[in-house]
Order: C-alpha cells, then sequence, then structure tokens
C-alpha cells in the first residue's frame, strides 16, 4: 500500500511520477494498486482524495482505496472503495465484518459528505492550508513547510519540536511533533479564516517559547 501524504516523518509528498510509475508496475505484474487515503482523505489535502491531484491517475485510477478517520467527522468508520474489475473481487459471503454497514456510522459518513459539499470545504481547505503555510514560513526559525491543503508539515531549524508542541499546547494549540525538528498540523476542515489567523498571530510566540525568546 501507498501513502502519498502522510509517513512517520511528518508530512512527505512523493516526487512527480512515483504514484504513475506505481501505477505501471501493478499492472505488468497483474497486482492491484492499493492506496492507503485513511488520513489523506476526504478532503484533507484540498480534494476528495490525495491522488485526484497525479494527472498520471486520471485515466487508469487505483484499484483499491482504503478511507476512514475524517470520513466520520469524528465518528468511527472505515471505508475500502474498489474500483474496475477490482470491485467484483468480494462478492455476498466472500467475506464478513463485525461492524459493516452500521447505520448509525453510515449516516455520520453521509452527513459529513453534505457538509464538505454545501459548504465547499474542498475550495476552503486550499486557501486556508496556502494562508497557513504562507504564514508559518515567514518566521526564520522554520526552514520548510511543505503539504496541501490542511495536512502541512512544518521543518524547524533546530530539534525542537518536543518543546514548540508543549508550547503550542500551553497556548491553546493541539499540534503534533513526529520527530525532533518536524511539526504536522491537521486541523478540521471547518477552520475558519478567524482560526488561522488567531494561530499565525500566536505563532511566534510559541516559538519563542520553545527557543528559548531567540528569533
Amino acid at each position: 500500500m501507498l501513502e502519498p501524504f502522510q509517513g512517520e516523518a511528518g508530512v512527505l509528498e512523493p516526487p512527480a511520477g512515483y504514484l504513475a510509475a506505481a501505477r505501471r508496475i501493478t499492472r505488468e505484474k497483474g497486482a492491484l494498486l492499493w492506496l492507503d487515503e485513511i488520513q489523506t482523505g476526504m478532503g484533507r489535502t484540498g480534494a476528495w482524495f490525495a491522488h485526484h491531484a497525479v494527472d498520471e491517475l486520471v485515466e487508469t485510477p487505483p484499484d483499491l482505496v482504503t478511507v476512514a478517520k475524517g470520513l466520520g467527522g469524528g465518528f468511527p468508520i472505515g471505508a475500502c472503495i474498489a474500483l474496475g474489475d477490482a470491485a467484483h473481487l468480494l462478492e455476498p459471503g466472500n467475506h464478513g465484518t463485525t461492524f459493516g454497514g452500521n447505520p448509525v456510522a453510515c449516516a455520520a459518513a453521509l452527513a459529513v459528505i453534505g457538509v464538505i459539499e454545501s459548504e465547499d470545504l474542498l475550495e476552503r481547505t486550499l486557501l486556508l492550508g496556502q494562508k497557513l503555510r504562507d504564514g508559518l514560513l515567514a518566521d526564520p526559525r522554520v526552514v520548510e513547510v511543505r503539504g496541501k491543503g490542511l495536512l502541512i508539515g512544518i521543518t524547524l531549524s533546530e530539534p525542537l519540536s518536543a518543546e514548540v508542541g508543549a508550547a503550542a499546547l500551553a497556548a491553546g494549540y493541539i499540534v503534533n511533533n513526529p520527530t525532533p525538528d518536524r511539526i504536522r498540523l491537521a486541523p478540521a476542515l471547518v477552520l475558519t479564516d478567524e482560526d488561522a489567523s488567531a494561530f499565525l498571530a500566536a505563532w511566534p510566540g510559541i516559538l519563542d517559547a520553545a527557543f528559548g525568546g531567540t528569533a
């Protein structure tokens, strides 16, 4: 399985042609191309799925896509989407699941999809993500900001991610520090302009506290 933008090192973007090469190799070998969009799907990157931004996959999409997390808006649910010939691999009786088809979870997922569509959250995710990346990178203690939409990875100039996480929490914000010099942000898609502006205003003070007040 391939997970395009998420990894142990934070938020990673594949090199150009990576997924297209994976699609070509799997077709040549008779294997399925399975994309893990559990963290990146459901609008997180400004598209319904992160792989939608890969032009090479428009004509030859993946065979399987797994989704969860954002699908239920906090309510536990997961789904495996099969496309093309792969959609006929499992038939009734081939596979069972304890919680599959839970009507409450399915209702929650349908509600989430409806809100993303009705409130145009995909476009807002792109705009707010760019606003955050530009604002975060303006501080010299940030050497790189990457990602798409509201899945954002930050590389710090010093290995102080734990200190940044603690300072952010003290300021009222929850961030993730996956490695000593990296911070990951994954705010909710309902993030407002005011929320983004407030975090950017607090960001220099958070870094001051983590870096000992040195800019």
